[in-house]
């Protein structure tokens, strides 16, 4: 390692400027990090949701629904199903026979509402981290841009009382102001691509969901007439 390599400005750099590559740093590691678990969470979502829905139109009653929830535990899907078979049980329960099959049909949003409230936490789960990238964006260029006006504050300090400005006075505080710039930049541009990639799967996965809740209510609208004529057969 050498004066004029690539690492000189690093090493070189005065406390402050040191200070600040050091916690940029740490944001691009943090940032890198997030980046590859939540590919591979994106990933997983996305191929285990897209066999769900393959399979999902084969299945007819509410134990194939259970079946599919463990091929595809991965999928924001199966919390949705849980979610509705869970509430559905539960009013079949209170209200399946006699008078209260009649209750049934109404209490279909309840259905459409624990999917609801079931895709909230998907999402959640799904948009976690991405707030530190988004942070990061917004913050890394703000840390550089701080770096370099003390660079070129200290530049400006060194100067004061010469009687003849040299390269040797001036180097040190530019190349701070500099380094913490580039260093700036460096983080911020992929933790920016980062979000917005992932912000757009999200997205994905959120209208996916939204179309599934609307499939598994006109479902269950069909199993709460299904409950009742068998009802009124019984009864006759």
């Amino acid at each position: 390692m050498t004066a004029n390599g690539f690492w000189a400005p690093f090493v070189s750099a005065g406390p402050f400027a040191l200070g600040i590559i050091i916690i940029l740093f740490v944001l691009s590691v943090v940032s890198w990090a997030i980046f590859f678990r939540k590919l591979r969470q994106y990933r997983q979502a996305s191929a285990q949701t897209k066999g769900f829905l393959g399979v999902f139109g084969y299945r007819r009653g509410l134990k194939d629904y259970q079946e599919l929830t463990r091929m595809f535990p991965a999928s924001p899907l199966t919390a949705l199903l849980n979610a509705a078979v869970e509430e559905w049980r539960v009013l079949k329960e209170q209200f399946g026979s006699g008078a209260g099959a009649d209750a049934l049909s109404q209490l279909v949003p309840n259905i459409s509402e624990a999917m609801e409230r079931a895709g909230s936490k998907e999402i959640d789960r799904l948009e976690s981290s991405l707030s530190f990238l988004a942070i990061t964006t917004m913050v890394a260029p703000f840390l550089g841009l701080l770096g370099t006006v003390q660079g070129v504050l200290r530049t400006f300090l060194s100067l004061r009382g010469a009687q003849m400005p040299t390269l040797q006075l001036i180097a040190p505080g530019i190349s701070d102001a500099l380094i913490t710039t580039v260093m700036g930049l460096l983080v911020a541009i992929p933790a920016a691509l980062f979000y917005n990639y992932f912000v757009g799967r999200v997205r994905s996965l959120q209208s996916e969901m939204e179309r599934f809740v609307s499939e598994m209510t006109g479902v269950f609208r069909r199993e709460v007439i299904a409950t009742q004529f068998n009802n009124r057969q019984e009864e006759k």
